[in-house]
């Protein structure tokens, strides 16, 4: 397959087949600042991964930065959104870095995202004290990761070596305020993402993938989309598969 092809499948299926990552892709930015809101406003994708969320920021008119561990992620997101979509770096642009030594002044940015990241890494007070020093006085730190309390969460495998896996099984809100308040936020929303139709459907996707390869989730994929329609708000927030919250 030729790369302009591979990007273009890349883009069709963007931002992937996990159920979780695209309510993600879809709820989250109804949180970021209005376009309106902050002059040319600069935002940190903390922990980027496939790029979802900070591109979603770029089309709301911020200048962003997106840091990964993994060389690899960053060249992907480099060759889908700076290449394939020609999004200047000037105003998306991702590098590699980690979370604990981020080279970037006091108060450089307006918004940190954090999706799916601080659940992998041990020392959170640190990264989180990071943040605050680099956000600009009002500014805002999108925080999401597992929910804590969901059985599947709960029973996850732990990496205690902190090679890449989860080192906790999550946050429960509760959980996200004893951590952000002591060092200065405040939590103005929240929100559960996931219910228990989605989470279904997810797990057996990856185990389908795990067995047969990444094409292989596609089928179940396409299938669970309907039955998604069907699950109610309220069944989602009764036990989130995931907890956002919104700190300044």
């Amino acid at each position: 397959m030729s790369g302009g092809m591979r990007q273009r499948l890349r883009w069709w299926i963007f931002p992937g087949v996990n159920l979780h990552t695209r309510l993600r892709y879809r709820r989250l930015p109804a949180y970021f600042l209005p376009a309106s809101e902050v002059a040319s406003r600069r935002v940190l994708d903390a922990g980027s991964g496939n790029g979802m969320l900070g591109y979603q920021a770029w089309r709301r008119g911020s200048r962003v930065v997106g840091v990964s561990f993994k060389a690899r992620e960053v060249r992907i997101c480099r060759e889908l959104f700076n290449g394939h979509l020609g999004i200047a770096e000037s105003e998306l642009s991702f590098v590699e870095g980690n979370l604990y030594d981020l080279p970037f002044p006091e108060g450089s940015f307006d918004e940190i995202i954090c999706s799916e990241v601080l659940e992998h890494l041990r020392d959170d007070v640190r990264v989180c004290a990071s943040f605050r020093r680099l956000l600009k006085p009002g500014g805002v730190l999108h925080l999401c990761a597992p929910n804590a309390d969901h059985p599947y969460n709960a029973g996850f495998p732990l990496d205690v070596e902190e090679r890449g896996g989860h080192v906790r099984a999550g946050y429960s809100l509760g959980g996200c305020r004893a951590l952000l308040e002591p060092l200065g936020f405040e939590i103005v929303a929240s929100a559960g993402l996931g219910g228990p139709v989605r989470q279904g459907f997810n797990r057996r996707i990856k185990e389908v993938q795990e067995r047969c390869g990444a094409a292989a989730g596609l089928p179940l994929f396409l299938l669970s989309l309907p039955f998604l329609l069907l699950e109610s708000e309220r069944r989602e927030q009764e036990m989130p598969f995931s907890i956002y919250v919104k700190a300044l």
